[in-house]
């Protein structure tokens, strides 16, 4: 948050007059997705009268959301219900009810998003993976929790993946950047905990002004990927941002 600090007050100097921008993405950056995982597992117990994660807790939940297999291995679950499992999890991991009910941000990041919205000429834009057709459930369910830190994400303000299930992610996140530019904003950071994500951006960042934040919470790619220029950390303090400024 120091350095997050350091650099606003760098490129506001540098560029006094231009529209800043930071960019957050939103699962596992903005949003803990072990509480996602957990309310489907326990809402395929609750269907079909099973008991497999009944004492399952968020501590448990150790790995990305793309990674379940693992749990189902860990709890000794039979193959042709893993399939079931697996099955049903896929369909309902990003459904209206999951997206109403299971949201819950990491501690600090909304008001770390607000102190950014009310500087001068500076926004907070979002850069995700999550496909096109989720935009209203995704905007809906982030102005809910925002709310009540006065904040409110714009639709314009939010690049998600147009390019199909199958698109390789850390390109998805790239053109999101490019987006962002074509606006008319000079991106100054971007945060995600993915590392792949930041490495993609810092290969295309050929000035180097983008400052590279992770999250460091669940990922599926390796850290070995971070570059010099990717700074890692696990929370979000406003008042280290502020002290930094």
């Amino acid at each position: 948050m120091e350095i997050l600090g350091l650099h606003f007050k760098k490129m506001r100097m540098v560029y006094p007059n231009d529209n800043l921008i930071i960019l957050f993405d939103i699962d596992g950056t903005i949003l803990d997705m072990r509480f996602f995982i957990l309310f489907v597992l326990r809402e395929f117990d609750r269907k079909h009268g099973t008991d497999y994660f009944k004492n399952l807790t968020v501590s448990d939940i150790d790995f990305h959301e793309s990674q379940l297999k693992l749990l189902l291995n860990r709890l000794s679950i039979k193959e042709q219900d893993q399939i079931r499992i697996l099955s049903y999890y896929e369909s309902s991991f990003f459904s209206k009810l999951t997206i109403k009910r299971a949201n819950r941000p990491y501690k600090g990041v909304f008001e770390i998003m607000k102190w950014f919205q009310t500087e001068p000429n500076t926004s907070v834009g979002l850069n995700t993976g999550r496909p096109e057709y989720l935009r209203f459930k995704t905007l809906s369910a982030l102005n809910f929790l925002g709310k009540q830190f006065g904040i409110r994400f714009k639709s314009e303000l939010l690049f998600m993946n147009d390019a199909g299930p199958d698109a390789f992610i850390p390109h998805v996140k790239k053109k999101g950047i490019e987006y962002f530019r074509r606006m008319g904003y000079r991106v100054f950071a971007f945060v995600d905990n993915e590392p792949e994500n930041l490495r993609a951006i810092a290969e295309m960042d050929e000035v180097g002004e983008i400052l590279l934040l992770h999250a460091d919470t669940l990922s599926k790619s390796c850290k070995s990927l971070l570059t010099g220029n990717c700074v890692s950390g696990k929370e979000y303090e406003v008042e280290k941002l502020r002290s930094a400024i």
